[in-house]
């Protein structure tokens, strides 16, 4: 064997070794289910978002039609608190989805996969529109970039479904980019993958809103306008507080 083809081999060797050695040293983290060594850690969301904003009546729903799937999505979702509600006042209603993770419980590109783009396409919702970027005025500033869609619902028999929804990392936005993010960006989620499984992940919150009209018709109510100051506390504020009128 040529002598520059044996110290090949054998460097190749050595970094394999060493590599091996390191990945010992190192606590590689479980990147298909996130941290389930300790119980979650719930920060109160319900109890921070408004049960009943002016003029409405929240009711808290469950993640699933049954124990068993709701079960099955707190496995999945592996978060350490979450509120799921909606709002209705007369023929009006809005929907307010958070989950949270404190850091290092959750791979941030698994929570990345589970957005309106992925879960209710695949569950038959059609996206007929979408825009990134949205902007939201809350009454003491405005809140970060939201990603807007129009979803059909399956059969196009109830309707339509307008949806707002933010990722935070770190207090960051995540960048989907402007497209439908129904398949993951594969360099964002190698790279999220490799973060997390050595680095782990920073606190995250997924946030959606829903509705079944148009925002721009309920944006200024009151009541709207109160959960989206709750929301601009759990960190969606964009824009410092306006300073009041003199």
């Amino acid at each position: 064997m040529p002598k520059k083809q044996t110290v090949l081999i054998m460097a190749l060797a050595a970094l394999v070794l060493v590599a091996g050695l390191g990945l010992q040293l190192v606590r590689v983290r479980d990147i298909k289910t996130g941290d389930r060594s300790t119980a979650a850690r719930p920060i109160g969301l319900a109890e921070r978002m408004p049960l009943a904003p002016a003029g409405w009546v929240g009711i808290d729903e469950p993640l699933g039609p049954t124990e068993f799937i709701q079960s099955a999505v707190e496995q999945n979702l592996n978060y350490d608190d979450v509120v799921n509600r909606i709002y209705r006042q007369g023929g009006r209603n809005f929907g307010l989805y958070v989950a949270f993770w404190t850091p290092g419980r959750m791979p941030v590109q698994k929570v990345a996969s589970h957005t309106p783009d992925r879960c209710w396409s695949e569950n038959g919702w059609t996206c007929e529109e979408l825009r990134s970027g949205e902007e939201l005025d809350y009454g003491a500033g405005q809140l970060l970039p939201a990603y807007w869609r129009r979803f059909a619902t399956p059969g196009g028999s109830a309707g339509q479904q307008y949806v707002l929804y933010w990722h935070l990392v770190g207090g960051e936005p995540y960048d989907y980019g402007d497209g439908h993010n129904r398949r993951p960006n594969p360099v964002k989620w190698w790279r999220d993958t490799v973060h997390y499984a050595i680095k782990g992940s920073a606190e995250q919150y997924f946030i959606r809103l829903t509705s079944d009209r148009p925002f721009a018709e309920i944006e200024s109510d009151p009541g709207f306008q109160e959960v989206l100051g709750a929301l601009a506390k759990l960190g969606l504020a964009a824009v410092p507080p306006r300073k009041a009128e003199s």
